[in-house]
């Protein structure tokens, strides 16, 4: 391994240290810090050989996450595309999240932390604020009413 190699596999640990990344994440993060593509991609491969950088460990922890703050598989996986995770540790990652995804259960956990004094009841804007905010979070609309609608 060359310096500059060293340098830019060195700067990729440490970012992985402190959180999962995907490696289009560390590439962009490499080429804001000045490495070069050759440095980076070598750096890369290096972190991906010795088991460091995995999009399949990022997908998974990525839906995780973005599921325990209220999203559907669903929407999480279109964020974590947005973001350049590899599509077929994405797809993996999904169908092993709505295998065990209850959209109604967490829909409801969701609106009881938003609104747990019940107001949507007594008022169609904070009822109609719900709903979209459930809608922006992935949930279908037979769901959202459901759960809105329950007593």
């Amino acid at each position: 391994m060359n310096v500059d190699v060293k340098a830019a596999y060195s700067a990729a640990l440490r970012m992985l240290t402190r959180r999962e990344h995907c490696e289009a994440e560390v590439r962009s993060k490499l080429a804001q810090r000045g490495f070069d593509e050759i440095a980076s991609e070598s750096a890369i491969e290096e972190l991906k050989n010795y088991g460091y950088l995995s999009e399949s460990r990022y997908a998974e922890a990525f839906l995780r996450y973005r599921m325990q703050r209220g999203e559907t598989p669903w929407m999480a996986a279109v964020k974590a595309a947005q973001r350049g995770v590899d599509e077929m540790a994405l797809q993996a990652a999904l169908e092993e999240a709505q295998a065990s995804f209850d959209a109604t259960g967490a829909c409801r956990e969701l609106l009881q932390r938003r609104d747990p004094g019940r107001l949507r009841r007594n008022d169609k804007r904070v009822w109609q604020r719900h709903a979209r905010f459930l809608r922006n979070k992935g949930y279908d609309a037979a769901t959202i009413l459901q759960v809105l609608n329950e007593g």
